[in-house]
Parts: C-alpha cells; structure tokens; sequence
C-alpha cells in the first residue's frame, strides 16, 4: 500500500533586498523588508495562476486536504496572502520555515557580492558558521523537523509552502532524500515565486517499515510571471 503527499514550494515575490546591486552595502540582512511593487503584482499572478491549475492544485478552494504554511518573514508573508485569499486557505506562520538565521547587525558592513559569497561558502562547509550564519546543517535540520512535526502525520495530504531559496533547496534535498554532496556539483534556481511540486510517496511493505520516495514534478516555473513582464 502507499500514500502520497504533494509539497508545492513557492519562493516568495521580489523584496527590496533583491534589486539591491553587488556594491550596494549591506549593515545586516533585512528579513523583515517588504515587497516592491513588482513583488506584489508576482504574488498575485502567482495567486490567480496557481488557484486555476488543476494540475498542481488538485483540489477547490478550501480543500480540507490542503495545508498552507509561510516563513515569518514579511516578504513571505505578504507572498502567502493572496494564496491564502484565492485558495481559499488558512495561512499558518511557522518560524521553521525562516530564512537561513544572521546576526542582527553584522560586525562591518557587507556589500551585496560580500554576502553572497558567505551564502555561498555555507554550501561548501555545511557544518560551520559563516560571519555568524546559520550553518547549512542546523538549516536543514530545522527543515527536516518541520516536515517531521507538520507534514509526518498526514499520508495523502497536501501543502503549499511559502518560504526562501536556500530553505526551498533545503526542503528539496530532503523530500528528494539527496545528500549534501549533491550541492557541490548542482543547485536547484529559485526564483521569485519560482513554483517546485515535489510527490512524496511512501510505500509500506509488509514488514512494517515505510520508505519515503520523492518525485520532483515541477521546477522552478515561472509561467505566471508572463502576467508581470
């Protein structure tokens, strides 16, 4: 017998942070800043889109089945809340599905390549603390409990997870049961309202043990984005 969940994850919209240029200096990493006008109008094509795709929301509005997380950040927030609206949803805040966590004020500050070259470095040395971010290991840990805790216990369901790249990359890799090996040789691109369909089956042989397999269905479309250009 096996059972199946689908996860759509969903980076959230442009945010100010993200059309800030390489030399733009940076005194901390702004997790509560807001979306740009673009932003928003990605959220809603994104809302309007997803809640006609019958492919990828199976379900009508206010399906029991469906669940609909966000990161407490604002950005993902103000992302979840046409979702939220047109899916006829609930949008829960779950702190577990954050951004990789940063200092609050950084020692000196960074410019924009600066801070993508710690983002990046965390990649490579998975257990280690770069300018006092969080490391990718505790990353993907906090991760791997949220799916634990807030997905473990309901085969056949569904969620739609709004969060940020590196937690969409961390969600992948353990949905799709791949090792951090993975990360030296390929990413996953995560785009602003990038949209990924992972299908978690598990499959209950008859000792009693359950093997989860992940089947990647959608990456990164942006085919709302259209509405926007």
């Amino acid at each position: 017998m096996s059972t199946a969940q689908r996860f759509v994850l969903v980076r959230h919209a442009q945010a100010a942070v993200n059309i800030l240029g390489d030399d733009d200096l940076m005194t901390a990493h702004d997790t509560d800043a807001d979306l740009t006008p673009l932003g928003e109008e990605q959220a809603r094509a994104l809302a309007g889109h997803l809640a006609g795709d019958r492919a990828a929301w199976p379900g009508p509005p206010g399906a029991d089945a469906y669940r609909l997380y966000t990161s407490p950040q604002r950005r993902a927030r103000r992302t979840a809340e046409p979702l939220a609206r047109l899916l006829g949803l609930a949008a829960v805040t779950d702190p577990l599905l954050a951004e990789a966590h940063s200092p609050p004020r950084f020692p000196r500050p960074l410019r924009v390549r600066e801070w993508d070259a710690v983002l990046e470095e965390r990649l490579r040395r998975t257990d280690a603390e770069i300018a006092g971010v969080e490391s990718w290991t505790a990353q993907r840990a906090r991760v791997r409990r949220f799916l634990r805790e807030r997905c473990g216990d309901r085969p056949g369901a569904g969620f739609v997870l709004v969060s940020h790249a590196e937690t969409i990359q961390a969600l992948l890799l353990e949905l799709l049961g791949l090792d951090d090996s993975v990360l030296l040789a390929a990413r996953f691109k995560v785009s602003n309202t990038g949209v990924f369909i992972v299908d978690r089956t598990v499959d209950a042989p008859t000792d009693g043990t359950e093997q989860p397999c992940g089947y990647l269905v959608v990456a990164n479309s942006k085919t709302h984005l259209a509405r926007t250009a």
